[in-house]
């Protein structure tokens, strides 16, 4: 459907208006100066629909979420987590009778400076929690894991990697521990535990580990934080205080028994940990993303050398124990972990996911990350596809730029806070589950990573009141369009692929992840979707391609190409 014509007297204004508005204007040749062309939207077909994934693979991931987090449009998501657990050095030698003083696991958050205190407190802001944040309290248990997290998948003769599940935790529940791990007294480390933005510090204190002040002199009073000197500063994160017993008797007393030997004998011996969460008050709560590669679980100890002769009575002296979690690929760091999702979808999503026509098109289109919901979209019915390939090939029409354009249905998202709504959306080749040509052509980079490659888009455009709701998104698809209308160097057309669309955590993540149940897309068998999709709880409701209501008509779904045609 044509929208607008402009002599190309205005093609510059177009152009400027194109490049002010954070994109680029791809030209098929240069047209700058003819007095023969006009530029042309054509507003082409789509048929737009969503799919529930189901369980999706959450084994070995490189970021992992762990909390309870409540949307009001899409319902409940707990998230669990279990890892491997390695020695930091392997065959240790721990002293002569040594006794455990404090055991500490600590998990930065992602986080930012924006200001120093005169104290020189520094003040953060977190990145990547969801939900109530700091007033969000769940109930947090770590307890010791007795499921072996294998590297090889048995039913494939140990051929390839062992695939774990976002459902998968009935395979660990009944090989738990029983034992809470983070008993400590203070409630914020389990049972109403909550993201702080607190800047942490370790205190200076004697060998009997009181605190000390300014002049190294033990504190009468041990309650007075103003006196006590720090010895350092560390950025938010989760800080636990582990239960010394446990850790006295399953690693310092285990020297002898040759389960220390090296990292495989010990990850058969103690098979890591698991954190469960638990919701304390409905509607409340909050979700982190961590990286628990980045994780310090420390064994503070006192021992000495063995006595002798000359030295019956030597002194004892403070030492620590470095333990390792987490999967990193980069810094190889190999323990396998799952993330558990278990979703608690509310009313309104599993109707809306019900509701999506593969045939027709939908009205709405659901797209949600973790255990959730992705769409498609099939461009072009093959009547248009083949007159529009024709005018390129013998017409001369040049294709100048294209763009998906996602409105958000804000009655739909009403009472979604602002905070909830995805910063932003990728879109990929569904087919042969690869980036978009569009996607490797952009390399514009941005002081956060996230909004690295602006000219392909899909970052949320939001309203300039207080309410800071979401409008919409857009995503240039210009060279991937181009690919499809124009034959390539071997004279064939490629192949007009299904377009698939997700949330995302980063932008520069776009590795995949394999679905449990495989489903089908108007003919076509997804068996993964986006890994970055996984690692964002996020979701949102578009305006699809069917629009029932006329109010609404300008928010429906399009692809707009612009073309430069002859007069």
């Amino acid at each position: 459907m044509k929208k607008s014509i402009f002599k190309i007297s205005y093609l510059l204004l177009f152009v400027l208006f194109i490049s002010c508005d954070k994109d680029f204007n791809s030209l098929d040749s240069d047209v700058i100066g003819e007095d023969h062309f006009k530029l042309e939207d054509e507003e082409v077909s789509l048929v737009a629909y969503s799919k529930a994934t189901g369980p999706v693979q959450t084994n070995n991931l490189p970021l992992n979420a762990l909390g309870v987090y409540n949307n009001t449009k899409f319902g409940v998501t707990k998230a669990h987590f279990v890892t491997q657990v390695e020695l930091g050095t392997e065959n240790p030698s721990f002293g002569y009778n040594p006794v455990i003083d404090s055991v500490y696991l600590y998990v930065p958050y992602f986080s930012e400076i924006k200001s120093t205190e005169t104290s020189g407190e520094r003040i953060y802001e977190l990145d990547s929690i969801y939900g109530n944040a700091e007033t969000g309290k769940f109930k947090l248990s770590v307890v010791e894991n007795g499921y072996y997290l294998r590297d090889f998948d048995p039913s494939d003769n140990l051929q390839t990697s062992q695939k774990y599940y976002s459902n998968d935790k009935p395979l660990i529940d009944p090989f738990k521990g029983t034992e809470i791990l983070n008993n400590s007294s203070a409630t914020s480390q389990n049972n109403e535990f909550y993201f702080s933005k607190k800047e942490l510090y370790i205190y200076k204190t004697n060998g009997a580990g009181l605190y000390v002040d300014s002049n190294g002199a033990v504190l009468s009073n041990q309650n007075d934080v103003s006196l006590r000197v720090i010895k350092e500063r560390k950025t938010p994160g989760m800080w636990l205080d582990l239960k010394n017993s446990f850790f006295q008797q399953k690693i310092i007393d285990a020297t002898a028994s040759g389960n220390l030997f090296n990292n495989n004998s010990f990850k058969n011996y103690f098979r890591g940990l698991l954190f469960e969460v638990e919701e304390i008050n409905p509607g409340q709560g909050a979700l982190a993303i961590l990286d628990f590669s980045r994780a310090e679980l420390k064994i503070l100890y006192k021992a000495s050398v063995a006595p002798t002769v000359e030295n019956p009575n030597p002194d004892r002296t403070r030492r620590n124990f470095s333990l390792k979690m987490g999967y990193n690929n980069s810094s190889s760091l190999r323990n396998n972990s799952i993330n558990f999702l278990v979703p608690t979808n509310s009313s309104d999503y599993t109707s809306g996911l019900a509701a999506a026509n593969e045939v027709t098109g939908s009205e709405r289109l659901y797209i949600k990350g973790g255990n959730g919901s992705v769409a498609f979209i099939d461009l072009f019915n093959p009547t248009e596809l083949a007159t529009l390939r024709n005018n390129v090939a013998n017409n001369n029409w040049l294709v100048n730029d294209a763009r998906l354009t996602f409105y958000v249905d804000k009655s739909q998202m009403l009472n979604v806070s602002d905070k909830d709504e995805p910063e932003r959306i990728y879109i990929y080749d569904a087919t042969n589950n690869i980036v978009l040509l569009d996607y490797k052509y952009d390399s514009s980079t941005s002081l956060n990573p996230k909004n690295n490659k602006v000219v392909f888009g899909g970052i949320i455009q939001r309203e300039v009141d207080e309410t800071k709701k979401g409008i919409k998104y857009t995503v240039r698809i210009t060279e991937h369009i181009k690919s499809v209308l124009k034959v390539n160097s071997d004279g064939e057309y490629m192949d007009n692929i299904k377009i698939g669309i997700s949330v995302t955590e980063s932008i520069n993540l776009v590795s995949s992840a394999m679905l449990e149940t495989p489903f089908t897309a108007n003919g076509l068998e997804i068996k993964s979707i986006p890994l970055a999709s996984i690692l964002n709880p996020l979701g949102t409701v578009l305006y699809g391609n069917v629009i029932t209501n006329p109010l609404d008509e300008d928010k429906k779904l399009k692809l707009n190409i612009y073309f430069t045609k002859p007069n």
